[in-house]
């Protein structure tokens, strides 16, 4: 399952959980549920292993990229019935336009803000945020 992170800061868990039975209701969660034509697509929940998964390097980058910790995470597991593009451009929008944080994904090895992610021009060694399909253009 492919996944997309959000690390948030200066916020509760229960502000970001009253947000998210608002936008994602069809669902009382955790987990909440986007859906993409009818069907479960996301699947959202509070992330509670970072320190636990995480190595030091990944932690000093993430605590740079924030200025501190992050307060609170939230990961969504996105279904293999769906691409979840639009899916997860919707929820990391409107995650970081609610929440002050950054993004992580299965796929880079990086943090990304709001605007380097909507940003067109911005890559990673040729990788955009959410980019599963990079490997397949090396080819």
């Amino acid at each position: 399952m492919r996944s997309v992170i959000v690390h948030l800061i200066e916020t509760t868990e229960a502000e970001v959980s009253a947000f998210l039975e608002t936008r994602y209701p069809t669902q009382a969660g955790p987990p909440w549920v986007a859906l993409s034509n009818n069907e479960q697509c996301l699947y959202i929940n509070f992330y509670t292993h970072l320190l636990e998964e995480a190595g030091p390097d990944e932690l000093s980058e993430l605590e740079r990229r924030l200025g501190l910790m992050p307060s609170i995470s939230v990961i969504a597991d996105i279904s293999g019935r769906h691409s979840g593009d639009l899916e997860v451009e919707a929820f990391i929008t409107v995650m970081l336009t609610k929440f002050s944080g950054v993004a992580g994904d299965d796929y880079t090895a990086r943090f990304w803000t709001l605007d380097e992610i909507i940003s067109a021009g911005d890559v990673q060694n040729g990788q955009r945020f959410f980019d599963y399909r990079w490997r397949s253009r090396l080819h």
